[in-house]
């Protein structure tokens, strides 16, 4: 309570001075923007602090309101999917203690400085603990307003690397056009949830007519017109235009790959072990008409054979480390190019990335490398 007298006597204070110095107008504006200010402080005030104790009971089943009760009280405990521009963009993920795949994603936004500032130190897949509510807004996809944010485990499998620098700069690139050529990065929500990867960077979508979107996979080449919304404005956000008749084209849909033999080449990427897999991952990077996939290369028919197609995957990684860099999520070598052969596996609009089915060792190879 004294907080609040002393926020209040200062309030008052200040619109003294406002009312023997400036025009009415300027007045009223000024008084406006201290309410505002006073009504921030009074919410963060009000919330306890947070023990950040994880409750397995809390996530069973990830229901809406054991969540928001937790976000207020406790503490709400994820991993971050990921983070961009300069943390103005975070996204965090909270999964069911009892099944893998059952998740669901948070876009967060900063209440204060200090969270701003956890912000633009976390990373993907760091365990964090953030208290706050959940805002309204026109978006299926759940946003937050983050009162207090802290690292609780630190992921260090990109350490040894410098940051990212993000190529496209947005909304610089996409400005004087209303098309552009990307690639599903995540689809929800029957359609009404889009984000979409322009070059490097990653843009959510808001989407009025989800029967435009809800067939799309991740990973699918599409071709939209848009416009750019001017709020929110960090990270960049556009709409469909829907007033082209046509405004979302699907060029190349992944889930036609499915089952479907492939040679492929690409440079050879890893993804290092982290809290959701249990071993480093090996990919490649295969371009299809200037957009870049991700194809992981697995065996899940037998044990062993995968360990020997991981093993030797392993041996010509660290045969090239010197020429190993960082892409935005993952480690990427320029200079190593793999030719794999096997069926396509997608087996869902959500999957992270195709698979290449590889049967033997022997299915793969190094075309060429530095």
């Amino acid at each position: 309570m004294a907080k609040r007298s002393s926020a209040i006597n200062e309030i008052n204070r200040v619109e003294i001075l406002l009312r023997m110095r400036l025009p009415k107008f300027w007045i009223v504006s000024a008084i406006a923007l201290l309410i505002l200010a006073a009504t921030v402080f009074f919410q963060a005030s009000s919330f306890p602090v947070p023990k950040c104790e994880y409750h397995a009971e809390v996530y069973q089943g990830l229901e809406a309101g054991n969540l928001s009760r937790e976000l207020r009280t406790n503490g709400l405990i994820g991993r971050i999917h990921g983070v961009a521009s300069a943390g103005n963009m975070v996204v965090l993920s909270v999964r069911s203690p009892d099944d893998f795949f059952a998740s669901r994603e948070f876009s967060l936004i900063a209440g204060n400085r200090s969270t701003r500032q956890v912000f633009q130190e976390i990373h993907r897949h760091d365990l964090v603990c953030i208290q706050g509510r959940k805002l309204t807004n026109s978006s299926p996809q759940t946003h937050i307003l983050v009162q207090t944010a802290r690292a609780m485990e630190k992921w260090d499998g990109l350490a040894d690397f410098p940051e990212y620098e993000y190529r496209v700069e947005l909304p610089t690139a996409l400005e004087n056009k209303n098309e552009l050529i990307g690639k599903v990065h995540a689809i929800g929500a029957e359609g009404k949830i889009l984000v979409v990867e322009y070059e490097d960077g990653i843009l959510p979508i808001f989407v009025k007519s989800p029967e435009l979107t809800q067939d799309l996979y991740r990973g699918d080449i599409i071709q939209l017109n848009y416009k750019i919304q001017r709020h929110p404005d960090r990270p960049t956000h556009l709409q469909l235009d829907e007033a082209i008749e046509k405004p979302l084209i699907v060029l190349d849909a992944i889930a036609g790959w499915h089952q479907q033999p492939q040679t492929l080449s690409g440079h050879l990427v890893q993804f290092p072990q982290s809290p959701q897999i249990r071993f480093d991952v090996y990919a490649i990077d295969v371009e299809t008409d200037g957009i870049h996939r991700t194809f992981t290369l697995v065996n899940f028919e037998d044990l062993d054979t995968f360990q020997a197609i991981r093993d030797k995957l392993d041996r010509i990684w660290k045969e090239n480390q010197a020429t190993i860099t960082r892409d935005r999520n993952a480690l990427i070598n320029p200079e190593v190019t793999i030719t794999a052969t096997g069926l396509i596996n997608v087996v869902s609009p959500k999957q992270a990335n195709p698979q290449i089915l590889l049967k033997t060792v022997d299915d793969f190879s190094v075309l060429s490398q530095g």
